[in-house]
């Protein structure tokens, strides 16, 4: 019985040290250890808190940790926007050797604008006063312009052409910059994924970046120089399909117009069965512009009044349509 009433005695004292515990457990930590230390062998601390062990591993790792660092920062550069400071910033910026870097095109998830180091595929270029963007080593490069690229991209439809507006140009920028903000705020949402980034537009879904290495997407769009967006912008106004092409012989006709022309069969040599939708037409944008009255004062003396004659119609080899040709003469 006394060994019993004794062994029921250390089990109350064992539960209340282990009420104890967890009580403490609950406040913060527990107190010291009061055997020594497995590390130098002192009483009141703990082997992680000693004091020799931590300067010991720090004299060890030191040499080690700035020459490491040295290293990764010779090997490639980095261009990290501050956050608490106010401002344009660059995000980040990888380092590949694949191509110059003045051709190469980052998609940036940090950006505030496109920026992009040449102007060479820049269309509709103004210069503006500088504009400073800072950099995360504290450097600071300066935007002095801005301007539209046509850039040319891979869609599931085929091959199209979009275009970056307010592009800015920064001379000293060692990369070209898609900024995913921009995109976001001006065509539709861009999503990532392990093998790229895709943008999304009316229900049209492409990739713009792939995976270059971690974290590091290179765009896939290609800039379009300026002379030949403006030869395909040309061509697309010209027309490439038949139904733009009596679009333009009937006058400037409308879509509804000509369709329901072949739709009834009322016209008489259309060599078209359906209506397709063509671009834009150059004539019929400027015809709809706001026209200026002419003045309503005549003229004081002779040879200010000019007449107009039509001469015979002619025939011409522009997309195979008649024009008249329009003389003007003054009266002596």
């Amino acid at each position: 019985m006394k060994r019993k009433e004794q062994g029921s005695k250390g089990d109350e004292a064992s539960q209340g040290q282990a009420f104890i515990t967890r009580d403490n457990q609950r406040k913060g930590r527990p107190v010291k250890k009061s055997w020594p230390c497995h590390n130098c062998g002192k009483i009141g601390h703990w082997m992680a808190e000693c004091p020799s062990r931590i300067q010991e591993n720090t004299e060890r790792h030191r040499p080690q940790r700035a020459q490491d660092s040295g290293d990764r920062y010779r090997s490639q550069r980095a261009n990290v926007a501050q956050e608490e400071d106010s401002g344009d910033y660059l995000f980040s910026i990888g380092e590949t050797t694949s191509a110059k870097s003045s051709d190469i095109w980052l998609v940036d998830s940090g950006a505030t604008q496109h920026m992009t180091c040449s102007k060479k595929f820049m269309r509709n270029y103004k210069g503006f006063d500088a504009v400073d963007v800072h950099l995360a080593d504290d450097g600071i490069v300066q935007a002095i312009g801005s301007g539209d690229i046509v850039m040319s991209m891979k869609t599931p439809q085929g091959m199209k052409k979009g275009v970056l507006t307010n592009v800015w140009h920064i001379p000293k920028l060692s990369r070209n910059l898609f900024s995913v903000g921009r995109f976001t705020k001006d065509v539709g949402p861009v999503t990532f994924t392990k093998d790229g980034c895709y943008g999304e537009a009316k229900g049209t879904k492409w990739k713009i970046g792939a995976r270059e290495g971690k974290g590091l997407f290179k765009l896939q769009m290609t800039p379009v120089a300026p002379e030949q967006a403006n030869a395909a912008k040309s061509s697309g106004c010209q027309g490439g399909t038949k139904s733009y092409l009596w679009h333009l012989r009937l006058g400037h006709i409308g879509h509804d117009g000509l369709n329901c022309i072949v739709t009834k069969n009322i016209g008489i040599g259309i060599d078209i069965s359906s209506v397709k939708k063509w671009d834009v037409c150059e004539g019929c944008a400027l015809g709809k512009q706001t026209r200026v009255r002419f003045q309503s004062n005549t003229t004081a003396r002779t040879s200010k009044l000019p007449r107009s004659d039509s001469q015979r119609r002619m025939r011409t080899d522009v997309d195979g349509n008649f024009q008249w040709k329009t003389v003007l003469r003054d009266i002596h």
